[in-house]
Protein backbone atom coordinates (compact mmCIF):
# COMPACT_ATOMS: atom_id res chain seq x y z
CA UNK A 1 0.00 0.00 0.00
CA UNK A 2 1.11 3.59 -0.52
CA UNK A 3 2.55 4.91 2.73
CA UNK A 4 -0.16 6.28 5.03
CA UNK A 5 -3.05 5.19 2.80
CA UNK A 6 -6.30 3.41 3.58
CA UNK A 7 -6.15 -0.21 4.68
CA UNK A 8 -7.32 -2.66 1.99
CA UNK A 9 -10.71 -4.29 2.43
CA UNK A 10 -10.87 -8.05 3.01
CA UNK A 11 -12.26 -8.63 -0.48
CA UNK A 12 -9.39 -6.74 -2.10
CA UNK A 13 -6.82 -8.68 -0.08
CA UNK A 14 -8.39 -12.01 -1.01
CA UNK A 15 -8.60 -11.01 -4.70
CA UNK A 16 -4.88 -10.13 -4.78
CA UNK A 17 -3.96 -13.26 -2.80
CA UNK A 18 -5.64 -15.54 -5.34
CA UNK A 19 -3.98 -13.69 -8.22
CA UNK A 20 -0.57 -14.21 -6.60
CA UNK A 21 -1.27 -17.89 -5.90
CA UNK A 22 -2.13 -18.32 -9.60
CA UNK A 23 1.32 -17.05 -10.55
CA UNK A 24 0.42 -13.34 -10.91
CA UNK A 25 -0.35 -13.57 -14.65
CA UNK A 26 -0.19 -10.36 -16.67
CA UNK A 27 -3.35 -11.20 -18.61
CA UNK A 28 -6.52 -13.18 -18.08
CA UNK A 29 -8.81 -13.59 -15.07
CA UNK A 30 -7.91 -15.92 -12.21
CA UNK A 31 -10.01 -14.53 -9.34
CA UNK A 32 -13.74 -13.95 -9.08
CA UNK A 33 -14.50 -10.22 -9.20
CA UNK A 34 -17.37 -10.79 -6.74
CA UNK A 35 -14.70 -11.06 -4.03
CA UNK A 36 -14.38 -7.28 -4.28
CA UNK A 37 -17.92 -6.89 -2.97
CA UNK A 38 -16.62 -7.62 0.52
CA UNK A 39 -15.82 -4.14 1.85
CA UNK A 40 -15.06 -5.30 5.40
CA UNK A 41 -11.81 -3.91 6.80
CA UNK A 42 -10.08 -6.03 9.43
CA UNK A 43 -7.22 -4.57 11.42
CA UNK A 44 -5.47 -6.69 13.99
CA UNK A 45 -4.63 -5.08 17.32
CA UNK A 46 -1.03 -3.94 17.53
CA UNK A 47 1.13 -6.16 19.73
CA UNK A 48 4.25 -4.39 21.00
CA UNK A 49 7.61 -6.13 21.18
CA UNK A 50 7.97 -8.11 24.40
CA UNK A 51 10.52 -6.67 26.81
CA UNK A 52 13.80 -8.64 26.88
CA UNK A 53 14.23 -11.04 29.79
CA UNK A 54 16.16 -9.65 32.74
CA UNK A 55 19.89 -9.62 32.08
CA UNK A 56 19.56 -10.10 28.31
CA UNK A 57 18.87 -6.54 27.16
CA UNK A 58 16.74 -3.41 27.44
CA UNK A 59 13.74 -1.90 25.68
CA UNK A 60 13.16 1.73 24.73
CA UNK A 61 9.76 2.76 23.42
CA UNK A 62 7.76 5.63 22.03
CA UNK A 63 4.32 5.49 23.63
CA UNK A 64 1.21 5.67 21.40
CA UNK A 65 0.63 9.10 19.85
CA UNK A 66 -1.85 10.65 17.41
CA UNK A 67 -1.23 11.54 13.76
CA UNK A 68 -3.88 13.95 12.55
CA UNK A 69 -5.67 13.39 9.20
CA UNK A 70 -3.78 14.45 6.05
CA UNK A 71 -0.66 15.10 8.11
CA UNK A 72 2.89 13.84 8.48
CA UNK A 73 4.13 13.66 12.04
CA UNK A 74 7.81 13.21 12.82
CA UNK A 75 8.94 13.47 16.40
CA UNK A 76 11.90 12.91 18.69
CA UNK A 77 12.12 12.03 22.35
CA UNK A 78 15.32 11.62 24.37
CA UNK A 79 15.27 8.68 26.77
CA UNK A 80 17.75 7.15 29.16
CA UNK A 81 18.93 3.67 28.22
CA UNK A 82 19.15 2.76 31.90
CA UNK A 83 22.53 1.04 31.72
CA UNK A 84 24.70 1.59 34.78
CA UNK A 85 27.62 -0.09 32.99
CA UNK A 86 28.91 -0.18 29.41
CA UNK A 87 26.56 -2.27 27.29
CA UNK A 88 27.65 -4.34 24.28
CA UNK A 89 24.82 -4.97 21.83
CA UNK A 90 25.05 -7.88 19.39
CA UNK A 91 21.42 -7.77 18.23
CA UNK A 92 18.51 -5.36 18.08
CA UNK A 93 14.84 -5.66 17.14
CA UNK A 94 12.46 -2.89 16.07
CA UNK A 95 8.69 -2.89 15.75
CA UNK A 96 6.24 -0.10 14.93
CA UNK A 97 2.64 0.40 14.02
CA UNK A 98 1.51 0.42 10.40
CA UNK A 99 1.97 3.71 8.54
CA UNK A 100 5.50 4.43 9.70
CA UNK A 101 8.09 5.80 7.30
CA UNK A 102 10.95 4.96 9.68
CA UNK A 103 12.15 4.55 13.24
CA UNK A 104 15.71 5.53 14.22
CA UNK A 105 17.61 5.57 17.50
CA UNK A 106 20.30 8.28 17.52
CA UNK A 107 23.28 8.91 19.77
CA UNK A 108 24.70 12.42 20.18
CA UNK A 109 27.96 13.96 18.92
CA UNK A 110 28.15 16.52 21.72
CA UNK A 111 26.85 15.20 25.05
CA UNK A 112 26.98 18.67 26.64
CA UNK A 113 24.05 20.02 24.57
CA UNK A 114 21.16 17.62 24.92
CA UNK A 115 17.39 18.13 24.66
CA UNK A 116 15.26 17.64 27.75
CA UNK A 117 14.56 14.07 28.76
CA UNK A 118 11.23 12.56 27.71
CA UNK A 119 9.96 15.70 25.95
CA UNK A 120 8.10 15.09 22.68
CA UNK A 121 9.77 17.31 20.06
CA UNK A 122 7.89 17.58 16.77
CA UNK A 123 9.56 18.63 13.51
CA UNK A 124 6.30 20.22 12.32
CA UNK A 125 3.86 22.34 14.27
CA UNK A 126 0.09 21.66 13.97
CA UNK A 127 -0.11 24.33 11.22
CA UNK A 128 2.59 22.39 9.29
CA UNK A 129 5.24 25.06 9.90
CA UNK A 130 8.72 23.85 10.80
CA UNK A 131 9.88 23.70 14.41
CA UNK A 132 13.39 25.05 13.90
CA UNK A 133 14.64 24.11 17.38
CA UNK A 134 13.87 20.46 16.66
CA UNK A 135 15.52 20.62 13.24
CA UNK A 136 18.59 22.28 14.78
CA UNK A 137 18.95 19.46 17.30
CA UNK A 138 19.25 16.97 14.41
CA UNK A 139 22.73 18.29 13.57
CA UNK A 140 23.92 16.70 16.83
CA UNK A 141 22.74 13.20 15.86
CA UNK A 142 24.81 10.06 15.25
CA UNK A 143 22.90 7.13 13.70
CA UNK A 144 22.86 4.10 16.02
CA UNK A 145 20.09 1.77 14.82
CA UNK A 146 16.99 2.02 12.68
CA UNK A 147 14.50 0.48 10.29
CA UNK A 148 12.10 1.42 7.51
CA UNK A 149 10.26 -1.88 7.88
CA UNK A 150 7.36 -2.29 10.26
CA UNK A 151 9.27 -5.05 12.03
CA UNK A 152 12.96 -5.84 11.66
CA UNK A 153 15.72 -7.62 13.52
CA UNK A 154 19.44 -7.22 12.96
CA UNK A 155 22.26 -9.37 14.35
CA UNK A 156 25.85 -8.15 14.23
CA UNK A 157 28.45 -10.55 12.79
CA UNK A 158 29.95 -12.95 15.32
CA UNK A 159 32.68 -11.35 17.38
CA UNK A 160 31.38 -7.79 16.93
CA UNK A 161 29.07 -5.60 18.99
CA UNK A 162 27.82 -2.04 19.30
CA UNK A 163 28.97 -0.20 22.42
CA UNK A 164 26.46 1.89 24.38
CA UNK A 165 28.47 3.58 27.17
CA UNK A 166 27.22 3.57 30.76
CA UNK A 167 24.63 6.22 31.54
CA UNK A 168 23.75 6.82 27.88
CA UNK A 169 20.63 8.48 26.53
CA UNK A 170 19.34 8.10 22.99
CA UNK A 171 17.08 10.22 20.80
CA UNK A 172 14.21 8.09 19.47
CA UNK A 173 12.85 9.30 16.13
CA UNK A 174 9.51 8.21 14.65
CA UNK A 175 8.04 9.41 11.34
CA UNK A 176 4.46 8.63 10.31
CA UNK A 177 2.42 9.58 7.26
CA UNK A 178 -1.37 9.82 7.47
CA UNK A 179 -3.13 10.36 4.13
CA UNK A 180 -6.53 9.26 5.44
CA UNK A 181 -9.44 11.29 6.82
CA UNK A 182 -9.16 9.77 10.31
CA UNK A 183 -6.69 10.07 13.18
CA UNK A 184 -4.00 7.38 13.11
CA UNK A 185 -1.95 6.03 16.01
CA UNK A 186 1.83 5.81 16.00
CA UNK A 187 3.98 3.71 18.33
CA UNK A 188 7.39 2.02 18.30
CA UNK A 189 9.75 -0.11 20.37
CA UNK A 190 13.41 -1.06 20.06
CA UNK A 191 15.04 -3.93 21.98
CA UNK A 192 18.81 -3.99 22.47
CA UNK A 193 20.14 -7.47 23.27
CA UNK A 194 23.49 -7.70 25.01
CA UNK A 195 26.60 -9.87 24.99
CA UNK A 196 29.42 -10.08 27.54
CA UNK A 197 32.58 -8.07 26.87
CA UNK A 198 35.60 -10.15 25.88
CA UNK A 199 39.11 -9.48 24.60
CA UNK A 200 38.15 -10.78 21.17
CA UNK A 201 35.06 -8.58 20.82
CA UNK A 202 35.40 -5.85 18.18
CA UNK A 203 33.44 -2.66 18.79
CA UNK A 204 31.52 -1.43 15.73
CA UNK A 205 30.64 2.13 14.83
CA UNK A 206 27.89 3.47 12.62
CA UNK A 207 28.10 4.90 9.10
CA UNK A 208 25.94 7.94 8.31
CA UNK A 209 26.89 9.33 4.88
CA UNK A 210 24.29 11.70 3.48
CA UNK A 211 23.98 13.96 0.44
CA UNK A 212 21.87 17.10 0.94
CA UNK A 213 22.55 18.50 -2.56
CA UNK A 214 19.66 16.87 -4.43
CA UNK A 215 18.32 19.10 -7.23
CA UNK A 216 15.66 17.01 -8.99
CA UNK A 217 13.85 18.87 -11.81
CA UNK A 218 10.13 18.42 -12.45
CA UNK A 219 9.16 15.59 -14.81
CA UNK A 220 12.71 14.31 -15.06
CA UNK A 221 14.78 11.25 -14.24
CA UNK A 222 18.22 12.13 -12.86
CA UNK A 223 21.11 10.21 -11.32
CA UNK A 224 22.99 11.99 -8.53
CA UNK A 225 26.32 10.78 -7.20
CA UNK A 226 28.43 11.72 -4.21
CA UNK A 227 31.68 10.22 -2.94
CA UNK A 228 32.76 9.94 0.68
CA UNK A 229 36.33 9.24 1.83
CA UNK A 230 37.52 7.81 5.14
CA UNK A 231 40.26 9.49 7.18
CA UNK A 232 41.32 6.17 8.73
CA UNK A 233 41.41 2.53 7.59
CA UNK A 234 38.02 0.87 8.09
CA UNK A 235 36.35 -2.49 7.67
CA UNK A 236 32.71 -2.06 6.64
CA UNK A 237 30.37 -4.80 7.89
CA UNK A 238 26.93 -3.63 6.82
CA UNK A 239 25.32 -1.29 4.30
CA UNK A 240 21.79 -0.07 3.76
CA UNK A 241 20.18 2.92 2.04
CA UNK A 242 17.63 5.64 2.71
CA UNK A 243 15.72 7.53 0.02
CA UNK A 244 12.13 8.66 -0.46
CA UNK A 245 9.43 7.74 -2.96
CA UNK A 246 11.00 9.31 -6.06
CA UNK A 247 14.03 7.10 -5.58
CA UNK A 248 14.13 4.31 -8.18
CA UNK A 249 17.56 2.86 -7.57
CA UNK A 250 20.23 3.27 -4.89
CA UNK A 251 23.68 1.97 -5.79
CA UNK A 252 26.74 2.01 -3.53
CA UNK A 253 30.19 1.65 -5.08
CA UNK A 254 33.71 1.40 -3.71
CA UNK A 255 35.58 4.67 -4.16
CA UNK A 256 39.37 4.33 -4.63
CA UNK A 257 41.82 1.47 -4.21
CA UNK A 258 42.11 -1.72 -6.27
CA UNK A 259 38.30 -2.27 -6.27
CA UNK A 260 37.45 1.27 -7.38
CA UNK A 261 34.00 1.44 -8.98
CA UNK A 262 32.88 -2.00 -7.80
CA UNK A 263 29.17 -2.15 -6.93
CA UNK A 264 28.68 -3.53 -3.42
CA UNK A 265 25.02 -2.64 -2.79
CA UNK A 266 21.88 -2.11 -4.88
CA UNK A 267 18.31 -1.39 -3.75
CA UNK A 268 15.24 -0.55 -5.82
CA UNK A 269 12.79 -0.48 -2.89
CA UNK A 270 12.70 2.91 -1.18
CA UNK A 271 10.23 1.76 1.49
CA UNK A 272 11.97 -1.48 2.49
CA UNK A 273 15.65 -1.25 1.50
CA UNK A 274 17.88 -4.27 1.93
CA UNK A 275 20.30 -4.37 4.84
CA UNK A 276 23.36 -6.25 3.55
CA UNK A 277 25.94 -7.77 5.90
CA UNK A 278 29.19 -8.87 4.28
CA UNK A 279 30.66 -12.24 5.28
CA UNK A 280 34.07 -10.75 4.54
CA UNK A 281 34.14 -7.07 5.62
CA UNK A 282 34.91 -4.49 2.95
CA UNK A 283 38.47 -3.30 3.58
CA UNK A 284 39.24 0.41 3.09
CA UNK A 285 42.51 2.26 3.45
CA UNK A 286 42.82 5.91 4.41
CA UNK A 287 41.62 8.08 1.52
CA UNK A 288 39.32 5.40 0.11
CA UNK A 289 35.59 5.26 0.71
CA UNK A 290 32.13 4.84 -0.78
CA UNK A 291 30.11 6.48 -3.54
CA UNK A 292 26.31 6.78 -3.57
CA UNK A 293 24.71 6.71 -7.03
CA UNK A 294 20.98 7.34 -6.77
CA UNK A 295 18.45 7.51 -9.60
CA UNK A 296 15.37 9.63 -8.93
CA UNK A 297 12.29 9.71 -11.18
CA UNK A 298 10.39 12.91 -10.52
CA UNK A 299 6.93 12.30 -12.01
CA UNK A 300 5.54 15.49 -10.44
CA UNK A 301 5.21 18.96 -11.94
CA UNK A 302 7.43 20.59 -9.33
CA UNK A 303 11.15 20.51 -8.63
CA UNK A 304 12.13 18.47 -5.57
CA UNK A 305 15.13 18.89 -3.28
CA UNK A 306 16.48 17.47 -0.04
CA UNK A 307 13.98 17.74 2.80
CA UNK A 308 12.39 16.10 5.81
CA UNK A 309 8.93 15.14 4.56
CA UNK A 310 8.02 12.16 2.40
CA UNK A 311 7.35 14.64 -0.44
CA UNK A 312 11.00 15.77 -0.32
CA UNK A 313 13.99 13.55 -1.04
CA UNK A 314 16.97 12.08 0.77
CA UNK A 315 20.03 10.03 -0.10
CA UNK A 316 21.84 8.46 2.85
CA UNK A 317 24.19 5.50 3.25
CA UNK A 318 23.78 3.86 6.65
CA UNK A 319 25.83 0.94 7.93
CA UNK A 320 28.36 -0.35 10.44
CA UNK A 321 32.16 -0.63 10.46
CA UNK A 322 35.08 -1.16 12.81
CA UNK A 323 38.68 0.03 12.95
CA UNK A 324 41.69 -2.11 13.77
Amino acid sequence: MPLGGQVLANGQIEFVRRWIEAGAPKTGSVADAKLLDDKTVSTAAYEPLPVPAAGTGVQLRIAPFDIQPKFERELFTRQMVGNAQDMYVNRYAIKMRNGSHHFIAYDFRNKSILPNLNDIRDIRNPDNSVNFLTVLSMSNHVFLAGSQQQQQEYTFPEGTALLIPAGSSLDLNSHYVNKTDAVMKGEAQINFYTVAKSKELRVVQSLDLGNTNLPIPANARVTITKSFTFDKPRKVLTLTSHMHKLGEKFVIKINGGPRNGEVVYTSTDWEHPDMVTFKIPLNFQKGEGLTSEITYNNTTNKAVRFGLTSEDEMGIIFGYYYEE
